[in-house]
C-alpha cells in the first residue's frame, strides 16, 4: 500500500508540530475535526442529520456555509482518494470543486490557528496526485479554508508553485529513507 501523504510529511519533519498540545485536546481538536468533515461530506451528498450534532461541529458548520455561500463554491469531489503513479503516494483531499471559475482544491481546518507551511505541502501533495490522475482537469488553486469557533471563517491562498517543489523533495528524502522493494518487471 502506498504511504499517506501525512505520513510522508511526519517523516521527513514537515507535518505539523502539535507536540507543545496537550493529548486531550488534540485527541479532542481531532475528533470534533473529523465530525466536521463528516457533516461537510453529508451536507455535500444530502443526507446531514444535524440533530446528533454537537455545538462546536454546527458552529463550524455554519461558517461552511457561511463560505460556500459567499464564495459560490460549488464541489465537484468531497473526501475522495487520490495516488501519484509516478511519485508514489495517496491522500485524500477534503474538497475538490469550482471557485470563481477554477477549479480549486481545498482544504478544511477547524482550529483557532493553522499551521500554513504543512498545509501547503499537503495541498500540493494533493493536487499533484489529482493533475497526474486527471490531465485534462488539472487543478489550478488550492486554498485552506479555516473554521473558527465563534462561526466565521478565513480564507488562504496557497502557491502551488512554492509548495509543490519542497512537497516533491520530501517524497525523494522519504523513499529516500524507505526504499520500497523493487518490482520485477515482466518482459
Amino acid at each position: 500500500m502506498l504511504p499517506r501523504v501525512s505520513a510522508i510529511l511526519d517523516a521527513v519533519g514537515l507535518g505539523p508540530e502539535f507536540s507543545a498540545v496537550p493529548p486531550e485536546i488534540l485527541d479532542a481538536a481531532r475528533v470534533r475535526g473529523r465530525a466536521v468533515h463528516n457533516a461537510i461530506e453529508a451536507i455535500v451528498y444530502d443526507f446531514l442529520d444535524e440533530s446528533a450534532l454537537a455545538p462546536d461541529v454546527l458552529v463550524r458548520l455554519d461558517a461552511y456555509r457561511r463560505f460556500v455561500k459567499e464564495s459560490r463554491y460549488e464541489t465537484l469531489h468531497t473526501e475522495i482518494e487520490v495516488e501519484h503513479p509516478t511519485w508514489r503516494y495517496r491522500g485524500h483531499p477534503d474538497t475538490i470543486g469550482w471557485l470563481v471559475g477554477k477549479r480549486a482544491l481545498l482544504d478544511w481546518k477547524n482550529t483557532e490557528s493553522v499551521q500554513l507551511a504543512p498545509a501547503s505541502y499537503q495541498l500540493a501533495a494533493y493536487a499533484c496526485a489529482w493533475n497526474a490522475q486527471h490531465p485534462t482537469e488539472p487543478v489550478v488553486a488550492l486554498a485552506v479554508v479555516q473554521f473558527k469557533s465563534d462561526g466565521t471563517y478565513r480564507f488562504h491562498e496557497v502557491s502551488a508553485a512554492t509548495a509543490e517543489p519542497i512537497w516533491l523533495a520530501a517524497v525523494m528524502v522519504y523513499y529516500a529513507r524507505n526504499p520500497m522493494p523493487c518490482m520485477e518487471m515482466s518482459r
